[in-house]
C-alpha cells in the first residue's frame, strides 16, 4: 500500500499528474501483456479521461487520481464484467458495484479489468 499512498502524495502535490502516471502504467502494461497477460479489459482512452478529469479537480482523498485495476468478478457500469467465462461474455452491469464506487468517489482512475480464475467469487 505503501506505492499506493506515495503515488497519490506525488499526484496531490503537483509533482506528477494523474495522466503521466496513467500514461506510464499503460505503458509499462503495453511493454508486458504479452507476457503477463493480467488484463481481461482495458480501456486506454476512458483511464485517460478519467486521469484528466482528476486533474482538474481539487484531490478528493490519498486515492485521488491514482491508478488501479478491478477484478474481473467486481461490476463496473463502465466496463464489461465476464466473470472469466463466456457464459457471462459481453456483460455489461448497470452499475457500479460498492467497492467501485467508494473508489472512484475517493477520485480513483479504473485502468480496466484484471483477469480472474472462471466464475470466482
Amino acid at each position: 500500500m505503501g506505492a499506493v499512498l506515495a503515488t497519490g502524495r506525488r499526484i496531490s502535490s503537483g509533482e506528477v499528474t494523474s495522466e503521466e502516471v496513467v500514461r506510464a502504467c499503460l505503458q509499462r502494461i503495453a511493454e508486458r501483456e504479452d507476457t503477463v497477460h493480467a488484463w481481461a479489459h482495458l480501456d486506454a482512452e476512458l483511464a485517460l479521461r478519467q486521469a484528466r478529469a482528476r486533474d482538474a479537480e481539487a484531490p478528493r482523498s490519498p486515492l485521488h487520481g491514482v491508478p488501479v485495476g478491478v477484478k474481473d468478478v467486481i461490476d463496473t457500469a463502465d466496463l464489461p464484467t465476464e466473470q472469466g467465462t463466456v457464459l457471462h461474455a459481453g456483460r455489461r452491469p448497470e452499475r457500479d458495484a460498492d467497492c467501485v464506487a467508494a473508489l472512484r468517489a475517493a477520485g480513483a482512475v479504473i485502468l480496466g479489468k484484471t483477469v480472474s480464475t472462471e466464475l470466482a467469487t
